[in-house]
């Protein structure tokens, strides 16, 4: 072990010593980190100085509070709503897990989220990944398919190209076309979004990490270079060397009312996804023991993606950025788009004719906090050094989360890039126009 080593284990014994301790000095004053009661939420810990607060609980800020931590930081993450909440974009039975990128950025932060969820399984003793394979395919000259064939060469990912037939004899659940391009990599699967989250929450708080649900922050101010002061609503106030903003679709919102300068290039969208049951008299195994997750190119730009039957009832299939374009967060639902739910049906119908497409069992709405070009942000503030912005992840973040949390606790200890360059996540692209708008899932 060397010095930094021991000294980063040290902080983390001493930050969960002290944690120990003070949880158990007075039991009025102790914190109950599962508690939803106001008067438990409402602590008043100006007189303590963290290195780091996290606000937003879901995949990104949970997995920088956990990383932090981990790291033997003193960490205060503060989420408005409960633990793995239902109304942003970190719930639900399963998201994708893949390396099938046509970015090299990408694959580099695949190859680091994969053992960074192994661990996360290891140290909670849960199982949250569950590998099924995936299929990538479309017609034989969709752009997308042409540029993943040639990253993977590049990034060493071993992959199959699946004839019809040896496709539909490999998996009976799907039917092709004669002119499609089907691309098979074996290391695609499943994460359990909702328990991720929750595992996450319980690892941070063994660490170390303070974490409060139900309290919402309503700005923060920047005393200076090693000192932020966080306002909620509930007229609590907390103290700060840094912070992370991880709040996706509200960010521009605490961004605003901070008067922090700047406007994100941000566009939030209520995207829904449809649970399919098999038909009556099925024999084919939809369940993600023998059904692979799966991503498909139009000729257009539409994108659709499938995940096996997890815990609720049917084939999870969702039409990629084909939700209702939201003022804010805080507006108005709206019922999903009549034509694209259509052509989610007729995806169904005409790939995976063994499910009933008449009516979906079921139905769920999340949302995609997007940037302009589609892919994420994870930078420092232009001109606050010590605000980290992050979590706007294009609806396809949550794979990466313990990577993306890596990334966040090395840009607050100025520890080197871990995965040597991202120029994709940084502001200043919004400037250049170097990055055009990703084509592909």
């Amino acid at each position: 072990m060397n010095n930094q080593q021991q000294a980063s284990y040290t902080r983390r014994i001493q930050n969960i010593q002290s944690h120990i301790v003070n949880s158990n000095n007075n039991s009025n004053n102790r914190i109950n980190f599962n508690s939803n009661n106001k008067n438990n939420n409402n602590n008043n810990n100006n007189e303590i100085l963290y290195d780091c607060i996290v606000i937003g609980g879901g995949i990104t800020g949970s997995s920088a509070c956990y990383q932090m931590a981990k790291d033997g930081l003193k960490v205060l993450m503060l989420e408005q709503f409960k633990e793995a909440h239902d109304k942003g974009s970190s719930h639900g039975d399963g998201r994708i897990i893949r390396f099938s990128y046509p970015e090299d950025t990408y694959i580099r932060l695949a190859k680091m989220a994969y053992p960074e969820w192994s661990e996360i399984e290891r140290l909670s003793n849960t199982k949250l990944i569950h590998i099924t394979g995936g299929l990538d395919f479309g017609h034989q000259n969709a752009q997308p398919l042409l540029d993943l064939i040639e990253s993977y060469k590049r990034n060493k990912i071993e992959y199959q190209i699946l004839s019809k037939k040896d496709a539909e004899s490999k998996f009976p659940q799907f039917s092709f076309k004669e002119n499609d391009l089907i691309v098979f990599q074996k290391d695609s699967g499943v994460a359990y979004a909702s328990k991720s989250i929750k595992t996450i929450w319980s690892l941070s708080k063994r660490f170390g990490a303070q974490i409060l649900d139900n309290k919402k922050v309503s700005r923060i101010k920047v005393e200076s270079e090693s000192l932020i002061t966080v306002l909620c609503e509930d007229q609590s106030v907390y103290k700060t060397k840094k912070i992370v903003l991880a709040c996706g679709g509200w960010i521009n919102q605490l961004i605003h009312n901070s008067q922090l300068n700047i406007t994100l290039p941000l566009e939030i969208t209520q995207e829904t996804v449809f649970y399919w049951e098999p038909k009556l008299n099925n024999t084919i195994d939809y369940t993600q023991f023998n059904n692979p997750v799966s991503i498909y190119y139009g000729n257009n730009s539409d994108a659709f993606y499938s995940l096996p039957q997890i815990d609720i009832k049917g084939v999870k299939i969702g039409y990629h950025h084909g939700g209702n374009v939201l003022e804010n967060m805080d507006s108005l639902k709206l019922p999903h788009k009549k034509e694209n739910y259509n052509k989610v049906k007729e995806f169904v119908g005409e790939y995976m004719p063994g499910l009933n497409n008449d009516k979906e069992y079921h139905s769920v709405v999340c949302h995609y906090t997007n940037t302009s070009d589609w892919h994420f942000i994870i930078d420092k503030h232009p001109r606050f050094t010590n605000v980290i912005i992050a979590s706007p992840c294009s609806g396809h973040g949550f794979k990466f989360g313990p990577a993306i949390g890596k990334l966040i606790s090395h840009l607050v200890q100025n520890k080197p890039n871990p995965i040597d360059s991202n120029d994709e996540f940084l502001l200043k692209r919004f400037n250049s126009n170097n990055f055009p708008k990703r084509i592909s899932a």
